[in-house]
Formats: structure tokens, sequence, C-alpha cells
């Protein structure tokens, strides 16, 4: 007998080598062979050569997949995802940030020099809740407050890097100023990034080839004033809500807010506490909720859900009713004409109770501005207006020079592909992050768009032809028009969720799932959203998962009990349960008996 020994190539073993003698009567049988000098050169040299050569063909190809770069452009909610998705997939992520600090919108900032950078209000409170806007593998601490202040979520956004190590990825304090395609793009399908440091206009600009982009600069970037008649006469300040940050340089002033977004509500209650007085001027109505439901659960935990006990047209039409019933009163000059899923409600517990003390005033549309003040739609006119504050939103631009046909603005948009890809590259190598409004939380979203991106990038996944993203972007933006009002690029939390989800194989069976996990099962599709959900199954899939679903209403309740008190419990009234259902019992028993 012999026994070989293994050549060990990048851990791979190739093949038995020339064999050993392991006692001496066999060294005496292998000494009696007749030596083969072709033989021994083929084992001995050939085939380690060729197994080397073969190996390291391998390794290259291998490294050509894992080694590619990847420009991440923003730094903000999307970008962070984006930063970690790459790394998870063996990817090298370049981000590129403008400010010198992560968090895009939540880093808040009151600085001068920043105010062309969009971030929150000083008193910015998030409307979602805390369970249902996490990353997925990354939990808000059970102790932290179920709405959050914006420096918990900046802080957050901090823990998140400092986990997975995302900040030696990142430049900071950079600007990107153009996008191209490389010269070879045609047969690479790279990209050039240009970049210039912030602040310094005319400085050196530096450009870099990248395997593929990831730009999740979003939607808040670009600040849409209208073009009202006579607003160029006003000599009033005026400025769009991107710029507010306090309501200090408001007291004693009559101030107009113009816009019903979540972000005119917020600056309209927010000025009303220093100014003499505040009009809230919009065109349409808002359906008024806050960020607590009916028992004093979180709202959106309670409504965005997969599936619920009862037809969906049976709770919309009780929450409708809700809604109204609670903010009867305020809702007198808000009575919106749209179906309440139709754009974000007006998430605010404040604005009823200004408009109840009077210290906001709901008034029409702006018809025209004079000098002192302005007339609106329904031909009532206030003089003597100090500010106005302008909450019209923003339009979707990329905040860069791109030199690229299929990048072009069509109709206030670039044609994306689930609102992800871009139809008309020759390859996939370019993706957008967060370029839609999401009726539901936003980072949950945008962190499933960079996991598909990720993948798509490594070729783990694949799209479907041009024709075929071209029919389903059609037949999406078609369908927008008719659910949501404008900008028509809102999504559900759910069915967007399970899309992207879809394509990287992370929505769960739930057929399969209930056969060994019924009760978990049940929750994740009769109780709240939560993003964990995409964490059941599929690439990047952790047993955590499972307990964040179960553990969900535990960490809702944990901030709230902040001393103990002792409940005294009343015993159940068994006498008048058995009544009731004796009463019923009897009743139905009649009608059998009648009917029969």
């Amino acid at each position: 007998m012999y026994r070989g020994h293994t050549y060990i190539y990048f851990g791979l073993p190739l093949y038995q080598v020339l064999p050993m003698p392991v006692d001496t009567r066999t060294r005496l049988q292998y000494s009696n062979k007749v030596y083969n000098p072709l033989k021994t050169l083929t084992r001995r040299v050939l085939l380690p050569v060729y197994g080397a050569f073969f190996i390291s063909l391998e390794f290259e190809k291998v490294m050509e997949i894992t080694s590619k770069t990847v420009a991440i452009i923003g730094c903000g909610v999307s970008g962070l995802a984006a930063v970690k998705c790459c790394l998870d997939e063996g990817l090298q992520p370049t981000c590129i940030e403008r400010a010198d600090d992560i968090g895009g919108l939540w880093y808040y900032r009151d600085n001068s020099e920043h105010q062309a950078m969009t971030t929150v209000y000083k008193s910015t409170i998030t409307t979602g809740n805390k369970e249902g806007m996490c990353y997925s593998d990354f939990p808000f601490p059970k102790e932290w407050p179920n709405s959050l202040r914006h420096s918990y979520v900046k802080k957050y956004c901090d823990m998140y890097a400092d986990k997975f190590g995302l900040n030696e990825h990142i430049r900071f304090s950079t600007r990107v100023t153009r996008l191209a395609q490389a010269p070879d793009y045609e047969t690479t399908g790279r990209w050039v990034v240009t970049t210039q440091p912030e602040g310094s206009a005319g400085s050196e600009e530096t450009s870099q080839e990248f395997d593929a982009v990831m730009i999740c600069t979003g939607m808040f970037n670009n600040p849409h004033i209208p073009d009202f008649p006579g607003l160029d006469v006003f000599q009033g300040k005026v400025i769009h809500s991107q710029a507010y940050r306090t309501p200090d340089e408001y007291k004693d002033k009559r101030v107009v807010v113009v816009g019903i977004g979540n972000s005119g509500g917020d600056a309209a209650t927010d000025v009303s506490r220093l100014a003499s007085q505040v009009y809230l001027s919009c065109r349409r109505g808002v359906w008024l909720t806050g960020r607590r439901g009916d028992n004093g659960y979180p709202f959106d935990l309670e409504v965005i859900r997969r599936y619920y006990w009862i037809p969906l047209k049976l709770k919309m039409m009780l929450l409708k009713k809700s809604i109204e019933r609670r903010n009867k009163f305020a809702m007198a000059s808000l009575q919106p004409s749209h179906d309440l899923l139709a754009c974000e409600p007006q998430m605010s517990e404040q604005l009823p109770d200004c408009i109840m003390n009077g210290s906001v005033v709901i008034r029409a549309g702006p018809a025209r501005f004079i000098k002192t003040g302005l007339e609106f739609e329904d031909g009532t006119f206030e003089d003597d207006i100090d500010a106005v504050i302008m909450a019209s939103g923003y339009r979707f631009k990329i905040p860069f020079e791109v030199d690229c046909p299929a990048l072009e603005m069509k109709d206030g948009s670039v044609p994306l592909y689930k609102l992800v890809f871009p139809l008309g590259l020759k390859h996939n190598t370019l993706s957008f992050s967060g370029a839609m409004e999401v009726l539901g939380a936003v980072i949950p979203c945008v962190e499933l768009q960079a996991r598909w991106a990720a993948r798509v990038f490594k070729g783990l996944a694949k799209l479907p032809s041009q024709l075929e993203m071209q029919a389903e972007v059609t037949m999406t933006d078609e369908l927008m028009k008719k659910s949501f009002l404008p900008p028509h690029r809102h999504v559900g939390a759910v069915a967007y969720g399970d899309s992207i989800a879809t394509e990287i194989g992370a929505r769960p069976n739930f057929l399969k799932l209930f056969f060994t996990h019924p009760v978990l099962t049940l929750r994740c599709l009769f109780g709240p959203h939560v993003p964990y959900v995409y964490r059941l199954t599929g690439p990047g899939k952790t047993e955590e998962a499972k307990k964040a679903i179960n553990t969900v209403w535990e960490r809702v309740l944990a901030p709230t009990v902040t001393r103990r008190v002792e409940v005294k419990r009343e015993s159940s009234p068994l006498a008048f349960q058995f009544l009731c259902l004796s009463i019923v019992a009897s009743v139905t028993a009649i009608l059998f008996v009648q009917f029969w």
C-alpha cells in the first residue's frame, strides 16, 4: 500500500503526487520498480505547474468579481446602507460625502455655511416608530423612545457605521462635480467620477474610475419655490423650508407658511410658539393624524401591515372615521378630497391644538403677492406679513453634471426600473437609491435597494431585458398617476419592499414558514410590518430576525415603563359573560326553530 500526500494551492487539494513508502517492505518494493523518467517528469513538474496555472486563473476570476470598485455618492441613510451592502458582497466601496460627517438630513447643522445643505429642523421628531424605520439587521436600542428626536437618529447612524466599519470607506468634505462614462465603458461598464473639496470652488478637480456607481443623494437636494405672481415685489423675507432651522428670528412677526406636507405643518407649529400669528396656506386638504393610534400605540405600527383581520376597504373606512372623529374640529378647513393612501398624511399632534387656540389659521393657496402681504385663492387677504416660508417641496434633480444620455431628465424625473436602475444603459453598473417618497419608513426600502444593487454589480442578480424593463416602468408610472398625488413617486412600504426583496430572494415563503414557525408567520402577516422580515431567508439571513419580530411589542413598551406602578386588575365578570352567551344561544335557538 502507498500513502500519498497532497499539494495545497490557495487552500485547494489538487492531486496525489509521487507515492511515498510507509514501511520497509513497501520501500523495497518501490526500489525494485522500473524507473520511468517521463512519468516522474509529468507527476513532479507538469502537473504541479498545470495545477498552479489553473488555480491562478480561477483566483483571478474570483478577484475580478470581489474586487470591483463602487462609488457611492452621498452618505445619508441611503449611502450608509449602500456602503454596508457592498462590503457584505465583497465589493470595494468608496463613499463621497459633501458634509464633514455622516447622516445626511439627520446631521443637523445650523451654521450659515451649510444653509445650502438640507437638514432637519432643530425640533424635528420622526413621524414613524423606531421598530418600523430601522435597518433590518440593526434594531434601535430597546430603551430608546418610539418617536425619535433627530439627535437619536444621528447617533443611530454613528452606531451603525461603527459596528460595521463603514467610516474608513468614506471621503468627507468632498463634492462630486461630474459623472461620465469611462472611455472603455462599452466593454467594461466603468464610470469616471470627478470630485473637488467642498467649499473650494475653483480648486483642482480629481477624477477616478469605478466599476459601478450608486447615487444616494435622495429627493431633498433641489428645493422648489413656485413662481407666484408678485412674489418678486414682496418686501418681506422669503425662504424655502430647506433653510429653516429654528423659530427665533420670527418672534412677534406675522408669518405665512405655504404647503401642507409634514414640513409645512412642522414649520407652522414651530414658528407659532414665538410668532404673533401664523397662516398656513394650502391648495388641498390633508388627512390629519398623529403618531399615536386609537389605543395609544404607534399609528404606523397599527396601520402599515401586510394583511388585516378584516377586509382592506372596511379597515380604511374605519380608519378614516377614526381620524375624522379625533380631529373633526381641526379638519373643518383641511378636509381632503383625495384618498387616505394617495399621499402621506399630516403626522402632527400639535397642529390641531394650534388651530384650536388660533395661533395657526388655515388659508387657501396663494393667488398673488403685493409688497406687504398676499391675496389667497378664495379672495381673502392678509396684510403686514413679515415673512413667508415656502414648504413647497422638492424637485428631483441629480446634483452634479452628468454626461450620459440615459440619465437625462424626462418629465421631471429619470426613468428607473423599480426606482433603482436607469433604462438605456448597456451595462447595469449604475443605480439610484432613495429616489422616491415612501408611505411608511424610508430606511428599510433604501436598504433593500442597496442590497439588490450590490448583488447586480457583483453578478449574482440579473435584470430583465431593456424592453421588459421599459414595459414595467410604463405600467408602474401609469399606476402611480392613478393612485397617488403628484409627484407620483410614492410607494407603499409593504408592496415595494416585497417587490425588491423578491429580486434578491429575501421575501419569505410564508406558507412554508407557517409549518415550522406558525406564530412567527402570523405575526409577519397580520402584525406590524417591520424590516426584520427581510432577514428571515435569502442572502444575509440571520437568526436574530426571528427574535426581533417576536419581541416588537416588548421593545415598543420598554421605553414607556419608566416608573413601577401597581395595577389592580379587576376580576373578570364571568357571570356577565355567561349571561351574554346564554342570551346569544337562546336567540340562535329561537331563530333556528322559527326558520327551520
